[in-house]
C-alpha cells in the first residue's frame, strides 16, 4: 500500500506543480465594452516558468536577451509583457480554434522581443546598434539560418515591439493620402473658379461693347465681384500646407506593445505566413493582417481611441476610399484601403462566412499580389469555391468593387 501511495505522489507532484505554473494573474491593457483601453487583471495561460514570461507557445524577452522577462521587473515592463503575452495567446487560440489552422497549431515556441531598437538583418538577425535605431513600431521577422562562422545562431519567426519615443512629425516621411486627395480636389476647384471668373469677365466685356449703357467690366464693384471668390480660393490653395503644419498635430509616438490590435496584426502575419511570406511590407500582406486584427478585436477600427499610447491616426475599415494607383506601392502599404475593401466584402458574405472566406483567400495570393489583379481574381475564385450562392455573391462583390473605382 505504501508503494502505491509513493507512486501516486510521484505522479501527482509534477502535475500539481505544472498546474500551479500554467496560470497566473497579471494586470494587462484590454478593451472594455465601449472599446476604451483599460488595465485589468487577466489570467496568463500556458506558462512553463514560476518566475518569468516563458510559456508553451510564447517567450517574452527584453531586447536582444535570450532569457524571458522575470516577474519582478519594473511595473511598466510587466504591463507590456503581460499585455503582449495575453493578446498573443488570444490570437493563437483564434487561428487554431476558429480558423482550424494546422499550420499555427504546429508552430514552435515563438520569441517575442520588447523594447528592441535594432533593425532586422537577414544575415545577422540584429543590425548594428548604431545603425538607425527604431522606435514606435512593431514587425514580424522570418526565421533565419544565421551565420555559425560568425557566432550567429539560427532563429525562428519572431515578433518585435519597439520602444516608444516622442518624434516631431517633420522627421517622419508620412504619406497622407487624405491630405493629397483634398489638395487635388482643391486644385481642380481652383481651376474651375478661375475659369468661371474669366468667363464672367469676358461676357461682361462683350455686353459693354455691344450695348449702350451697360456697366463697364473695369468698374471697381464689378472687379471685386469677379475676383473675390478667385482670390479666396487662391489664398487657400497657396497657404494650405503652411496652415496645415500650424494647426495639425506636431508630435507622434506609438507604444505598440500596449495596443491589442497591433499585437493581433503582428500575429496575423505569422498565421498567414504559410502563403503570405514574411519578406517585405505590401498592401496585400498588411491589409490581410489588418482584416484579421479587426476580426479578433471585433471592431473595424484599429489603434484608435487610445491616445495615451498612440498619438497618430489609427485605421478604420469603414472609411470610404476610392481606388488609387498609389495604393499598389509599398510606400502606401499601411493605408487602410485593402482593410476596408476586405471588410466590405465580409459584410456581403455575412459575419459567419467572412473570416473563413478570407482565410481561404490567402491561398490564392502571394505577398506581392496586386489589388486590382490578383486580389480581385482571388476573391472571385474563392467565392466560386466557397460561397453559398456564387453567382449572386460575385455580382454583389463586383458591384462593391466597381463603386470603389476598381
Amino acid at each position: 500500500m505504501k508503494t502505491i501511495y509513493l507512486i501516486l505522489i510521484l505522479i501527482l507532484i509534477p502535475t500539481l506543480a505544472h498546474s500551479l505554473v500554467s496560470e497566473r494573474s497579471f494586470p494587462a491593457l484590454v478593451r472594455n465594452d465601449q472599446e476604451r483601453p483599460v488595465i485589468e487583471d487577466v489570467i496568463l495561460r500556458d506558462l512553463e516558468s514560476h518566475d518569468s514570461f516563458d510559456g508553451s507557445y510564447f517567450k517574452i524577452v527584453l531586447g536582444k536577451s535570450d532569457g524571458a522577462i522575470v516577474f519582478h521587473s519594473s511595473k511598466e515592463l510587466l504591463l507590456k509583457a503581460a499585455t503582449v503575452y495575453h493578446h498573443l495567446t488570444l490570437a493563437r487560440r483564434y487561428f487554431v480554434e476558429k480558423m482550424n489552422s494546422s499550420y499555427v497549431k504546429s508552430l514552435p515556441k515563438m520569441v517575442v522581443r520588447l523594447e528592441l531598437k535594432n533593425q532586422f538583418s537577414e544575415l545577422g538577425h540584429f543590425a548594428n546598434d548604431n545603425l538607425n535605431p527604431q522606435f514606435n513600431n512593431a514587425l514580424t521577422i522570418p526565421e533565419g539560418k544565421g551565420l555559425i562562422s560568425k557566432g550567429i545562431k539560427p532563429w525562428g519567426t519572431e515578433i518585435w515591439f519597439r520602444p516608444t519615443k516622442k518624434i516631431h512629425l517633420r522627421e517622419l516621411n508620412v504619406q497622407n493620402i487624405g491630405q493629397q486627395e483634398f489638395t487635388g480636389i482643391l486644385a481642380v476647384f481652383r481651376r474651375q473658379i478661375q475659369m468661371q471668373s474669366l468667363q464672367r469677365f469676358l461676357a461682361s466685356s462683350v455686353i459693354a461693347l455691344t450695348q449702350e449703357g451697360a456697366p463697364s467690366p473695369f468698374a471697381l464693384d464689378n472687379l471685386i465681384r469677379t475676383m473675390g471668390s478667385s482670390l479666396i480660393i487662391e489664398a487657400g490653395y497657396q497657404f494650405f500646407d503652411p496652415i496645415t503644419r500650424v494647426l495639425s498635430r506636431k508630435w507622434y509616438q506609438l507604444d505598440t506593445a500596449l495596443i491589442p490590435e497591433i499585437i493581433y496584426h503582428e500575429f496575423a502575419h505569422v498565421a498567414l505566413s504559410d502563403y503570405l511570406v514574411l519578406s517585405h511590407s505590401t498592401p496585400i500582406i498588411e491589409g490581410m493582417a489588418d482584416f484579421f486584427a479587426g476580426e479578433m478585436a471585433m471592431s473595424p477600427k484599429l489603434a484608435m481611441n487610445i491616445k495615451k499610447y498612440n498619438t497618430y491616426n489609427g485605421k478604420n475599415a469603414q472609411r470610404k476610399q476610392d481606388y488609387m494607383l498609389q495604393f499598389e506601392s509599398t510606400d502606401y502599404a499601411n493605408t487602410d484601403f485593402v482593410f476596408g475593401l476586405l471588410w466590405e466584402l465580409k459584410n456581403i458574405l455575412g459575419e459567419k462566412k467572412g473570416a473563413p472566406f478570407m482565410f481561404s483567400l490567402r491561398k490564392k495570393l502571394t505577398t506581392n499580389s496586386s489589388i486590382r489583379n490578383q486580389l480581385i481574381e482571388g476573391v472571385l475564385q474563392t467565392c466560386e469555391e466557397e460561397c453559398d450562392e456564387p453567382f449572386v455573391n460575385k455580382l454583389q462583390m463586383l458591384k462593391a468593387l466597381n463603386l470603389r473605382g476598381i
